[in-house]
């Protein structure tokens, strides 16, 4: 049943800012909020009136790119979460995703030059590598183009020049190069894709293919914008070059409606070849009316007032954010404490968390070090003092064989794993995990999770739990086992599982990775923290907790490990700042 846009309600809050209701009802739109104003959440709703209100009708979809698949989850789960009937026609993935699934699935449109005879391969060339090519092209690179092609950097090479270069119809008849660039561009494709039967792509070559393809073949064209006529960018600051040219290739000028969000202010991958001014560009191409959302729901107005005074500096324009915190009475927004030296500031920062939760009753978890430094420069230190205040500490940033802890943590199918030995482990009292295995298991299963379905997969997982239980009595566990021996419990603990989830199916590979290694790289990290976790439990009760460490207090340098309160540590000063609507948060500027 459509609901007239008139009388249409957001879903799952009590309103939106006047602002947001402006841009949810524009057409093409560029959006800029700064941290914690919601645009995530404005992404939602704004799916959501699409939906309700027919004006996405069926069976359009609204397709949604993100930069990073934990991004691309959580914007697809709030929309199943408020609109379950209409989630089937909304498709959230990765910029990267979305572009290889353009090439996988049309890889006949490619032009006859480019056309390659089997299967391409994912990989990606080492700045050694990068730095021996143009080395070797510079040497017999045209007159007068030699000094200009030793001056590329190999650091920025592939992201800036490769994707910011268009690729002719027809190679062969490419006029000769004029600039260190475009000879630099031509050498790089012959050199490692054209003629080659299993060409070796990076993800910035997959993208510039995926962008011919469509520019060569109007019918592609079309068929993209009639089954996305809306669409959505999120963290749009970080737009690269070739991802931009994609974008206005495939939509601009064509009807299509493209919502853009970001924060000017946030452009953090200029090293990967972002846009230097993402917004003012877009806008002047797709013609896109611009909003500015000024609402705060992570911050009280001190803090806002704190960050507006170093946005200005970046940014004479920015707009002053509103809080919409109330400040929790007795406690200091901030606060700026100076340590002589690294051993005393991990004393401070350890009693004052102690101190907080001895006070408030929050969990360890709820707060985050956030440190400038590599966390590891600061972990003997922060381990100490937090165990003599009876706590531990998690490093998020600490390698998991090819991932970080904090991306193994907040993986897919990591969840689904760990959810699986959870129950097995523990009989009854998690309803959410259980809810949480089946939904994931649903979707690997059955895109529309049919009722039959979901009743013969919660049956599945029935008998299999009960099956693991019998496994884990026959396997008992001792604190302090060798390395061989968790390693071969770990080896057969993850062959059990796998092959229950069947990571080799078609669902499985669309749900838990990008690229076809994704996979085997998440079971390698996993198999290496059960393995650890292992050595230092005694029954499999604790492993899916040992896993997560869910009761340390997490420590990475990047922001993405922010909890209600948040530490950031330098050698000598932190700051207590709120990070959320109670907790006083300790933060720091250098």
């Amino acid at each position: 049943m459509r609901v007239d846009p008139a009388s249409w309600r957001p879903q799952g809050i009590d309103d939106l800012e006047g602002a947001a209701w402006a841009a949810l009802r524009a057409g093409t739109a560029s959006v800029t909020a700064g941290p914690g104003a919601g645009k995530t959440e404005f992404l939602a709703q704004r799916a959501g009136y699409l939906l309700e209100t027919g004006i996405c009708r069926p069976p359009q979809q609204i397709l949604a790119i993100s930069f990073k698949r934990d991004a691309a989850a959580n914007i697809r789960r709030r929309v199943e979460a408020r609109l379950p009937e209409h989630a089937s026609r909304f498709t959230s993935m990765t910029f990267d995703a979305f572009t290889k699934s353009i090439l996988d699935r049309f890889t006949r449109l490619l032009p006859q030059e480019w056309a390659f005879e089997e299967r391409y391969k994912i990989g990606f060339a080492s700045r050694t590598e990068i730095e021996a090519f143009l080395s070797d092209i510079a040497a017999s690179a045209p007159s007068g183009l030699q000094s200009d092609v030793y001056s590329i950097s190999a650091f920025t090479f592939l992201p800036n020049v490769v994707g910011a270069a268009e690729l002719p119809s027809q190679p062969s008849e490419q006029a000769p190069p004029t600039t260190a660039r475009e000879y630099a561009v031509q050498q790089w494709w012959a050199r490692h894709y054209l003629g080659r039967a299993n060409p070796v792509l990076d993800f910035v070559m997959l993208n510039r293919l995926a962008e011919l393809m469509i520019r060569s073949s109007p019918q592609l064209q079309r068929a993209l914008q009639a089954t996305y006529p809306f669409v959505f960018i999120d963290e749009f600051q970080d737009t690269t070059y070739a991802q931009y040219s994609f974008l206005k290739s495939v939509f601009a000028g064509h009807g299509t409606t493209v919502t853009a969000v970001g924060d000017r202010k946030q452009r953090i991958m200029g090293w990967a070849g972002a846009l230097s001014d993402a917004f003012t560009q877009f806008e002047h191409d797709f013609a896109a009316e611009p909003f500015a959302l000024v609402s705060n729901f992570r911050s009280t107005q001190r803090l806002v007032d704190l960050q507006h005074r170093f946005a200005k500096r970046l940014d004479p324009e920015s707009q002053h954010q509103k809080s919409q915190v109330a400040p929790a009475v007795g406690e200091s927004p901030i606060e700026v404490w100076s340590c002589a030296t690294a051993e005393r500031e991990a004393q401070a920062i350890a009693a004052w968390i102690a101190s907080d939760i001895e006070q408030s009753g929050r969990q360890p978890s709820e707060f985050a070090l956030i440190a400038r430094q590599k966390v590891g420069d600061l972990e003997p230190a922060l381990t100490e003092a937090l165990q003599a205040v009876g706590l531990k500490l998690r490093n998020d940033d600490a390698e998991v064989g090819k991932l970080r802890l904090l991306d193994l943590l907040k993986d897919d199918l990591v969840h689904l794993l760990v959810g699986i030995v959870r129950l097995a482990a523990i009989r009854g009292g998690h309803p959410q995990t259980w809810q949480d295995v089946t939904d994931l298991l649903g979707r690997v299963a059955s895109p529309t999770r049919h009722r039959e379905v979901g009743t013969q997969l919660e049956d599945d997982l029935s008998a299999f739990l009960s099956e693991l239980r019998s496994w884990f009595a026959e396997m008992p566990l001792e604190s302090g086992a060798g390395p061989d021996l968790s390693e071969q419990i770990t080896q057969a603990l993850t062959d059990k599982l796998a092959a229950f989830v069947n990571l080799d199916s078609a669902g499985s590979k669309r749900i838990f990775g990008d690229r076809p290694e994704d996979i085997q790289v998440t079971l390698d990290a996993f198999k290496i923290r059960v393995a650890h976790v292992l050595r230092r439990v005694d029954s499999w009760d604790a492993v899916a907790d040992a896993f997560s460490d869910a009761d340390a207090v997490p420590s990475s340098r990047s922001i993405e490990a922010r909890a209600s309160n948040t530490t950031r540590c330098s050698s000598s000063a932190w700051t207590a700042t709120n990070g959320g609507p109670t907790p006083a948060t300790p933060s720091s500027p250098r």
